[in-house]
């Protein structure tokens, strides 16, 4: 079947393009599918090949895309058309049955409806080139891509892709190695055996995983061949090794295995699968470290991972690297060592960690086969509860020392030690320190002695400088105690006088309220005044008074007072230049 033929291309077009460019053998019949009414093209058609051999690989070999010109080509690439197995009219039942698809990642059946899979939430897959009715679709072939993270979501195991194939389980775990985080004093050149065949350049020294910290190897072999898939797997303690094995690998320019380069990341929870009735394949299948119970194998059918242990030996935490000029413990240090070391080893050995995906499928062998978890946590627990102390409360340093090292004594409890070693060891492991810190009253005590004796700095006071000014200078009152503004006395209307200008206003329907729309505008007439000739209209003292009045003076003849009125309010302000 092809999908997206040129509209204008015709049978005999399809033939000629295929039998050029492609070098179709066996091509029978091509038909292109029309509208009824248009007779246009619906840019779909069929290839009927002799046999179902020449058919498979046509398909094979060019799947999932061909390019045909037709006659109106505007390109040289010309335009691309799917190509895909057609199926028989009998067999639609079929097809639309069989639309459920599996997931690549953790191989759960999904409906045909979703898109991603309910378990993993992995994107569903492109459709693949299914067979023809009664055959077996083409074979694709594993490199291991699709066991790799999606998002690059961390986990215990790293993979491995790209490796030769004459590379062994001991060779990728040599390789694997080079991601561990280089001793002091062995990074130089050549310490290396002659024949492990890695090389890696060399990166931070203070990257990598821990040493030992590789659990074990896996890699895929072929079931029938025994042959490597060239990709395989690694194992850490913990997904913080892994995490920093793979900050290391950034740190190189190039990371090889028998110098070749090789890729890392990453897998998905669905790699590892369960076997439920691992009589028939127990050649091919596997244990998690912490549940030899449950058998796991590798998803593919074909092949299988084969198991190589590297390192069973228990890692501590990784504690801070000593300075180069500390000076030698006294002896009762060293025995309150042993001490600790002995309480730890005697109370079991750690719990390893568990990768989540083989502790998800740990969980559901348990549930199906009616096993009883042993919670060695809650043990755990009440034995560390019966014990009183645990090595790591043991070994926690106190948050804050009430001893005197020139005296060699303990403030809060008041009592007197030999040497300095056994005042540290008390303030770690005694009982009744622990509970003289819960009491304030003697940790206040202590605290005070250490301030007197100099060990301890006084804690500074705080000044207040505030306080200090008014004791100097005298309060205020505040703006709270200062009595209440008298309200504000209302503002008496102003005498109405008949006038001109009132009297329009009356006619135009004014009653004496403020102007404006709302009645909130002036109420009193504008002052008509007279001011001094010659004098500007902001100076001082320019103002004589009111024009009627002044005008009524000038009409009966007191010149003189109006004269003698100015002179002095010219005098005036001469003398008020002057100053």
């Amino acid at each position: 079947m092809m999908d997206g033929l040129p509209v204008d291309m015709v049978e005999e077009d399809i033939t000629n393009e295929l039998k050029e460019f492609y070098h179709v053998e066996g091509l029978d019949d091509v038909r292109v599918i029309r509208d009824r009414q248009t007779k246009l093209s619906r840019q779909l058609g069929f290839l009927r090949f002799r046999n179902l051999s020449l058919s498979r690989a046509f398909v094979e070999r060019n799947f999932p895309t061909i390019y045909l010109h037709g006659p109106s080509a505007q390109d040289d690439r010309g335009t691309k058309v799917r190509i895909a197995y057609s199926r028989e009219r009998e067999d639609r039942a079929r097809a639309r049955a069989e639309a459920d698809w599996n997931c690549m990642m953790c191989g759960i059946v999904n409906y045909s409806t979703r898109q991603k899979c309910f378990r993993c939430q992995a994107p569903r897959p492109d459709a693949g080139p299914a067979g023809p009715p009664g055959l077996p679709a083409p074979k694709v072939e594993n490199h291991g891509d699709n066991d790799a993270a999606p998002e690059n979501q961390p986990s215990q195991f790293l993979l491995f892709r790209g490796l030769e194939p004459s590379v062994t389980e001991e060779l990728l775990a040599k390789g694997v190695a080079k991601l561990y985080r280089p001793a002091s004093g062995n990074e130089a050149p050549g310490n290396g055996k002659k024949g492990a065949k890695v090389a890696s350049t060399t990166g931070d020294s203070n990257l990598g995983a821990r040493e030992g910290s590789i659990r074990r190897v896996l890699l895929v072999r072929d079931r029938r061949s025994n042959e490597s898939w060239r990709y395989g797997f690694a194992e850490f303690a913990t997904i913080q090794d892994a995490q920093a094995a793979i900050t290391r690998l950034n740190s190189f320019e190039k990371f090889t295995i028998s110098s070749r380069p090789v890729l890392v990341s990453y897998i998905h929870a669905g790699v590892f699968v369960p076997v439920l009735n691992p009589t028939s394949n127990e050649k091919f299948t596997f244990s998690p470290l912490n549940n030899p119970s449950l058998k796991l194998m590798y998803w593919d059918e074909e092949a299988y991972a084969n198991e190589l242990t590297v390192s069973t030996a228990e890692l501590d935490n990784p504690k801070g690297d000593k300075p180069a000029g500390q000076s030698e413990k006294s002896k009762d240090a060293d025995k309150a060592k042993k001490r600790k070391a002995e309480a730890a080893a005697a109370a079991g050995a750690k719990k390893m960690a568990v990768p989540s995906h083989l502790q998800f499928w740990s969980n559901r062998h348990a549930e199906l086969h009616g096993i009883q978890k042993k919670d060695a946590d809650e043990k755990g627990t009440e034995h560390g509860s019966d014990r009183g102390v645990s090595p790591s409360e043991a070994t926690a340093p106190p948050s804050q020392s009430y001893a005197d090292p020139n005296r060699n004594c303990c403030y809060l409890c008041m009592r007197q030690f030999k040497s300095s070693a056994e005042v540290n060891r008390h303030e770690r492991l005694s009982q009744l320190h622990r509970g003289n810190l819960q009491d304030e009253e003697l940790v206040a005590k202590a605290t005070g002695k250490l301030i007197k004796h100099g060990i301890i700095p006084a804690p500074t006071e705080y000044r207040d400088r505030a306080r200090e000014r008014r004791k100097a200078f005298g309060s205020k009152p505040s703006g709270k105690n200062r009595p209440a503004p008298p309200p504000p006395k209302e503002e008496e209307p102003p005498v109405q006088t008949t006038s001109k200008g009132a009297s329009l206003l009356s006619k135009m329907g004014w009653t004496g309220a403020g102007l404006g729309a709302q009645g909130t505008g002036m109420t009193a007439p504008i002052a008509t005044e007279v001011y001094a000739q010659g004098v500007g209209l902001g100076a001082q003292g320019s103002k004589l008074g009111d024009a009627t009045e002044e005008a009524g003076r000038n009409t009966r003849n007191r010149y003189d007072e109006f004269l003698e009125k100015t002179k002095q309010t010219a005098r005036e302000r001469y003398e008020q230049l002057d100053r």
